[in-house]
């Protein structure tokens, strides 16, 4: 396994090999969940939880007397109907194997090449019902929530861990009955698939019938955001959007999501166009993000505009989504880029802020004024 690589995009940061393709293997799950260092990230109804700010995790090691009795009753429901969260109270998802750790005395070895910290993701929703009962969780429901601000002052590498094990977690919680049947699913692959339960031939299912796949994955919205630049990246235009949530004025790039039978780039070209009015025929896909609020893939991409006369006209009477949209200087904006300090939102002309470097509409931004200032030579 390789070293842990850097990521230019906040959530985006792999430390941990997947090893997707061991997941089917009930041996090296059944080995995971009972191994010493295995980590857990729980959550509780779907939110994590925070020690002191940061993200809690717990070691089995370091907590047997919470987390051995909750995994004696888990491990007998893997890949069975009772380990739907609806019956044993747990959702549980295997995150992958901690990188760079190979050479640790101690860490875990599968078939003496996997190595690496185990870590799972765990939501608990019980109550009396549930295999897992309220008094088995005592300790964690004394803690506190983890809320969004704390997410977004974690280092990227604890912030990306939260993002996946929230984004699989969601996904378990939401999805409970088979699309095709309408029968309870259960997780199957430590918690990456969802089978149906039906096991009466007599009735159809497009789910457990298929000819290509007889489960169902987990689920991520495709979300195409856009910078949009004239054809000498001197003029960016940036939108303010009608949706509100503090009194900043914020101007950002413009995003949506994608549809059906559509490509980056067409999705890109119709929402530039709809939102904005302007016409651009180029685009390109520069960069991309995690997004776990709740599961979206934010595809980061450039449109460039040759101005005509017609195609950087801005006409926001189409889809009407945006309060306003302006072509702005590349250079003004680029200055304003410089002097942030990267807390928080960037300070641009008068009162209106840009966002901050953990949204990706910022590297999409820095990523026009690169190329200005390459352009101006001084880059």
């Amino acid at each position: 396994m390789s070293a842990i690589r850097s990521a230019s995009t906040f959530f985006g940061c792999e430390t941990l090999n997947r090893v997707s393709f061991l997941r089917e293997d009930v041996e090296f799950v059944k080995s995971t969940l009972t191994h010493g260092s295995t980590t857990f990230v729980p959550f509780l109804g779907g939110e994590a939880l925070s020690l002191n700010g940061s993200l809690y995790q717990i070691q089995l090691d370091d907590s047997p007397s919470l987390l051995q009795p909750l995994l004696h009753k888990l491990l007998p429901l893997v890949n069975t109907p009772a380990g739907r969260a609806h019956s044993s109270g747990v959702n549980l998802t295997f995150l992958g194997l901690k990188q760079g750790e190979e050479a640790r005395e101690g860490v875990f070895v599968y078939r003496s090449q996997y190595k690496g910290t185990p870590y799972y993701g765990i939501d608990f929703r019980v109550d009396s019902e549930t295999i897992i009962k309220p008094q088995d969780i005592v300790a964690l429901t004394k803690m506190t929530p983890l809320n969004r601000q704390e997410v977004f002052e974690m280092n990227n590498e604890e912030a990306s861990l939260y993002s996946h094990a929230k984004m699989y977690l969601d996904w378990l919680s939401k999805y409970n009955f088979c699309p095709g049947c309408g029968s309870p699913m259960y997780p199957l692959d430590a918690g990456t698939k969802l089978k149906c339960s039906n096991l009466n031939s007599q009735v159809n299912c497009q789910v457990r019938d298929a000819r290509v796949t007889n489960v169902c994955f987990p689920r991520t919205d495709p979300v195409v955001i856009v910078a949009i630049a004239s054809r000498d990246f001197s003029k960016i235009c940036l939108a303010r959007s009608k949706r509100k949530h503090t009194d900043t004025i914020m101007y950002s790039t413009i995003a949506g999501f994608m549809e059906p039978a559509e490509t980056v780039e067409n999705a890109c070209r119709r929402e530039i166009w709809e939102e904005t009015g302007i016409r651009c025929d180029d685009v390109a896909m520069v960069t991309s993000q995690p997004w776990p609020y709740p599961v979206n893939l934010m595809i980061g991409c450039l449109g460039i505009v040759d101005a005509n006369g017609i195609n950087e006209v801005i006409t926001l009477t189409h889809d009407e989504e945006l309060l306003d949209a302006q072509w702005f200087s590349t250079e003004d904006v680029s200055k304003a880029l410089d002097d942030y300090n990267g807390n928080g939102m960037v300070h641009f002309k008068d009162s209106i802020r840009l966002p901050g470097s953990t949204a990706v509409a910022f590297h999409l931004i820095k990523h026009v004024c690169d190329k200005y200032k390459r352009r101006q030579g001084s880059l």
